[in-house]
């Protein structure tokens, strides 16, 4: 009977192996992986598709990719940031815009935002997962790690979790880089565009995040048992921000109040129904203002 031979090669010092598509080791940032999306969208941008065509490939198949790769790795967000404003720019390029026009005009999926929501989201799934083996070692772990920043034993994370500086949450508890020192990051930087938290609930005793609506007064709070609807909730206030923001903004221009107010007066943008290729460009050109007649 045959025996394999197997080599043990060691990593050498900030290498990283892949496991299930991931990097994993001590830097995990995928550098490699965002390099080949960016090709990819390059190829994208060289193909004889129509510009909502190549929206919609870069939606389907680029940036479920980034998401996935969000989820297994702790990434930095230079590289992030630099992938957003190329992909950003090719968006723009697409929809026949100056690379000056608004960005929340071609809001696709901000790499940073969605960084930090994967983040959240993530943390929020371990300590509710139905199998209560993977939530009891999250539900232990996640008080470990605020107790080396406040220097005690917590009464609950939901403050640790929502990045408080306030009173013991300022000491510097010199912990290592964890899941929930992660989490306590992005919550602080998406809190401060959406307001987002984790809240603790004494009569439920249960922790959940409340997610306040951008355009109105209310406040969604995803608990436990909503477990699978908090990214969806997340990213839906982020687009409102990102709406709010434009709206806001006093140069839009009549063309713009009027087609906003009926889908029917942009639906050639996402799928260019009813419309010519040559239709659509000159739409766009028009709209700015670059037609030649």
């Amino acid at each position: 009977m045959a025996t394999g031979v197997f080599a043990f090669i060691p990593l050498a010092e900030g290498q990283a192996y892949q496991h299930l598509g991931m990097p994993t080791g001590v830097r995990q940032t995928p550098e490699d992986t965002i390099q080949e999306i960016l090709q990819d969208a390059a190829k994208i941008d060289a193909s004889l598709l129509a510009p909502w065509q190549k929206i919609n490939a870069l939606n389907t198949f680029l940036i479920p990719r980034i998401s996935f790769t969000l989820r297994g790795s702790a990434m930095a967000k230079v590289p992030l940031n630099k992938a957003d404003k190329i992909i950003r720019n090719l968006v723009k390029k697409w929809l026949f815009l100056p690379q000056r026009a608004s960005n929340e005009l071609v809001y696709i999926a901000r790499m940073g935002d969605l960084c930090d929501v994967v983040v959240i989201t993530h943390a929020f799934r371990l300590l509710t997962c139905p199998d209560a083996t993977v939530r009891n070692i999250a539900a232990n772990a996640l008080p470990d790690a605020t107790e080396k920043r406040i220097g005690r034993a917590p009464s609950n994370q939901d403050t640790f979790l929502s990045g408080s500086l306030d009173g013991e949450f300022r000491r510097d508890g010199h912990d290592i880089a964890s899941l929930w020192s992660r989490t306590r990051n992005a919550t602080c930087h998406l809190g401060k565009r959406i307001g987002c938290r984790w809240e603790w609930c004494e009569e439920c005793q249960e922790l959940g995040v409340r997610v306040p609506q951008i355009r109105s007064d209310d406040n969604t709070i995803v608990a436990p048992t909503a477990r699978g609807l908090l990214e969806r909730t997340l990213k839906a206030a982020i687009h409102s921000l990102y709406v709010e923001t434009l709206n806001r903004k006093p140069d839009q221009g009549k063309a713009f109040e009027l087609t906003s107010k009926w889908d029917a007066s942009n639906h050639f943008l996402a799928r260019g129904s009813f419309t010519r290729f040559a239709d659509w460009r000159f739409i766009h050109r028009a709209r700015l203002n670059l037609a030649v007649f």
